[in-house]
């Protein structure tokens, strides 16, 4: 019995620093990008990092000499994967961010883990849609209010931008729910190989069709910043997001997209300069105290 609570405490532990450290790489991915897409169009930029990635994660499935194989639910992962998230997800956030700032794309995102825990409960029926953990997501997303609404400038061009990010998110939840539901026997990196090629595919097709006129312009900074992207943001963190699906409820994973508007602030303020408001601070604390609550187990009613 000690034995196996042991155990079960050290995956937990695993899991809780994994899910730390998806964290702090997808909240340092919003510096990256804004680096990276200076004198790059946004799908070409997207497109060439999860070329890139394929390419590094394919490498590694090289060296350890393995076979591919699909089953029929790791078909459905991977078409899920690449169209729903390398695809659609990236290039609806990205063209977003041309119609309305990052601040209200945030907001708008932060909606997935709301989206994710109502496609959890009525679609998959697999995990347990409490009260508690809805006010925490509610209160989660408040936050996210705080933290970038003051920045927020809404005009009348500004739709289209935000049915896109609401779009992206939602394409998000979906593929985080299929994930659960049929991934928990695939391996991430064929996952992530064929996934992101796809993602690829699609994302640089897209940008010969709308971006063929757009000028091109290769710097140290935006080239490291897609290096950084390709190995760190996408192949590290993917593989570590996924694993994490399998141990995870898909509600709980999707309360990263929470907590990486806070990493982002900070590596604002620390490496750019940034101001921070007292308002962002409260709206920091309402995150934390939101996915406090979310996280927070049930209690258990007396047989």
């Amino acid at each position: 019995m000690l034995e196996e609570n042991g155990l079960q405490g050290a995956r937990s532990l695993r899991a809780s620093l994994f899910f730390a450290a998806l964290c702090l790489i997808w909240g340092s991915t919003w510096l990256a990008i804004k680096i990276g897409l200076v004198g790059v169009p946004p799908f070409l930029g997207a497109g060439l990092r999860f070329a890139l990635s394929a390419l590094l994660v394919g490498m590694v499935l090289v060296v350890r000499r393995q076979h591919i194989r699909l089953t029929r639910d790791d078909t459905i992962c991977v078409l899920s994967l690449g169209l729903l998230v390398f695809w659609l997800d990236y290039a609806a956030v990205y063209w977003a961010e041309t119609r309305i700032s990052s601040g209200l794309t945030a907001i708008l995102f932060s909606t997935m883990p709301l989206m994710t825990a109502l496609l959890s409960r009525f679609w998959t029926h697999g995990e347990l849609l409490s009260g508690r953990r809805v006010a925490g997501i509610v209160v989660g997303v408040i936050g996210t209010v705080l933290l970038f609404g003051p920045n927020v400038r809404l005009g009348l061009q500004s739709a289209l931008g935000m049915l896109a990010a609401l779009a992206g998110s939602f394409c998000a939840a979906i593929n985080l729910v299929t994930m659960k539901r049929f991934g928990s026997k695939s391996d991430p990196f064929v996952l992530n190989f064929l996934g992101m090629g796809l993602g690829a595919a699609c994302l640089l097709l897209m940008s010969a069709v709308f971006e063929r006129h757009a000028a091109v312009r290769w710097s140290a900074s935006n080239l490291l910043a897609l290096l950084y992207l390709a190995v760190f943001g996408s192949v590290t963190a993917f593989s570590i997001y996924y694993r994490l699906i399998k141990v995870m409820d898909a509600t709980v994973v999707s309360l990263t997209t929470l907590i990486i508007p806070i990493v982002a602030l900070t590596l604002g303020w620390f490496v750019l300069h940034e101001s921070v408001t007292r308002l962002a601070v409260v709206g920091v604390v309402t995150i934390l105290t939101g996915v406090g609550v979310s996280l927070m187990p049930a209690r258990r009613s007396s047989p």
